[in-house]
């Protein structure tokens, strides 16, 4: 199903039905009631009563939301629907709703589709010249979402069947968690986010068919946290790595989604004095591994400079003496984007049993997509993390002590960069070469030879 046709379509009765995308209460309103209709179509039934409710009233503010058989957040989102519209606006949207049905078969909508609509949608209506867009329909504009290729591997290293404490920790749009919750409807979710308002958040949960969320729109390495210690049964975080460089400073440590890591921080939560002055990779590490209780798994989506810096080396050595590290996981390139730098899963526990950590290399677990590469067999590398046997070019169980020697970068001092580098733990016999790193070195060095060729041009005129 072509959830960006349909996006494009919605977006279409938005604009037909008079509303504003400006205006933020209209649109509030107008995802509000298209969360309804998405869920009237995926539950086949259950919000039937009160979209008829809507189409006969003649004074839809006097409608008792509460005596529907309506979940809290459902609650919310019906009462979110009807706060800005009257009744003629509320028919008008809901009749072009119906066109939309009648012209696309959503009877077999699956909720994860939905909620990409969802997001689809709102990412339209958030562009300031949505209806220039729409006029060449919407050609060229980018519906790529964060896909749900992380929440499934989540999901398969963690398989619980409790009620489980889940925080994310860079929501950014919230798809991990969204996707996540699908799969785990009675799991509890808080999210932090800086990017995305928060009630289209808890409309996502929603869709997902989940009722217990606490969503907080803050950006998690505050000084002043949002949530508490030793909270979480699983916290995660997906931190995209940037090629970008940030600029050295011994007095404020920048961050790439909220700002600056300044003023005073609890050092059992992150210990500045070990936290590099360029990149905020540990230091979201660490805040992730504090909020988990004493039984708890985090899970650090994170780049390869996280592993290996030598800006980082006090980070690394910080968590593998405190025996936190369980195991580290190379995924396959280009799983955002066709230009996505390496990924890693870091893994870490606080009541780890052993001292050894697993590295697994997973870079070759992919199918090619059109765009991008989509993760693979993700129950068969929760499988070798489970079992913790060393396979030929696939896995290594390294101790601790190991790492520190085998990572040494100063014989004559005993310095250690404490690499976590699953490359440098595992050497494949068969080396894989993605086309895709190819193709983006090439693209690389035509961008150096185009500037070479600029500032020759430039020194030649002077001559």
């Amino acid at each position: 199903m072509m959830t960006n046709e349909l996006a494009v379509k919605f977006v279409d009765a938005y604009k037909d039905s008079d509303l504003l995308p400006a205006n933020l209460d209209e649109r509030l309103s107008f995802l509000a009631l298209l969360t309804i209709e998405l869920l009237e179509i995926t539950e086949h039934g259950k919000y039937q009563k009160f979209l008829t409710n809507l189409q006969a009233s003649d004074d839809i503010k006097s409608i008792d939301v509460e005596k529907f058989d309506f979940t809290e957040s459902e609650q919310l989102v019906a009462k979110q629907a009807i706060t800005h519209f009257n009744d003629v606006k509320i028919n008008e949207i809901l009749s072009q709703f119906d066109e939309i049905q009648q012209a696309f078969d959503l009877s077999k909508l699956p909720r994860i589709e939905s909620i990409t609509l969802y997001e689809q949608t709102l990412k339209l209506l958030q562009e300031p010249k949505v209806f220039e867009l729409l006029q060449s329909d919407a050609k060229g504009f980018d519906f790529q979402l964060r896909p749900d290729d992380f929440s499934r591997l989540i999901a398969s290293i963690v398989k619980s069947n409790g009620k489980l404490k889940v925080y994310d920790a860079m929501a950014s749009t919230g798809e991990l968690s969204n996707f996540l919750a699908q799969l785990n409807p009675h799991w509890h979710f808080t999210t932090e986010s800086l990017l995305q308002n928060p009630y289209y958040l808890v409309h996502k949960f929603v869709l997902a068919g989940n009722d217990d969320c606490v969503v907080s729109q803050s950006y998690s390495l505050n000084s002043t946290p949002f949530v508490k210690a030793s909270t979480f049964d699983l916290a995660f975080a997906l931190y995209e790595p940037t090629a970008v460089r940030k600029s050295a400073s011994p007095k404020v440590k920048k961050s790439k989604e909220g700002g600056s890591l300044s003023g005073h921080y609890d050092p059992k939560r992150i210990d500045l004095d070990i936290i590099s002055t360029q990149y905020n990779d540990h230091a979201l590490i660490q805040h992730l591994v504090w909020s988990i209780n004493k039984t708890g798994l985090a899970i650090a989506f994170v780049g390869r400079g996280a592993l290996q810096r030598i800006e980082e080396a006090k980070s690394r050595k910080f968590l593998i003496e405190n025996n936190y590290v369980d195991a580290v996981i190379q995924l396959p390139t280009s799983l955002i984007s066709a230009r996505t730098v390496d990924l890693f899963a870091v893994i870490l526990r606080k009541n780890k049993q052993t001292d050894d950590i697993v590295f697994i290399d997973a870079s070759t677990y992919f199918n090619r997509d059109i765009k991008r590469n989509k993760l693979v067999r993700e129950d068969e590398i929760a499988s070798i993390l489970a079992e913790r046997k060393n396979i030929t070019d696939i896995c290594q169980v390294v101790t601790n002590g190991q790492v520190e020697e085998l990572s040494r970068i100063d014989e004559a001092t005993d310095a250690s960069n404490f690499s976590l580098n699953v490359a440098s733990y595992i050497s494949r016999s068969k080396q894989f070469v993605d086309p895709t790193s190819i193709n983006e070195l090439i693209d690389e060095l035509a961008l150096i030879q185009d500037k070479t060729n600029q500032l020759f041009d430039k020194l030649m005129k002077k001559f």
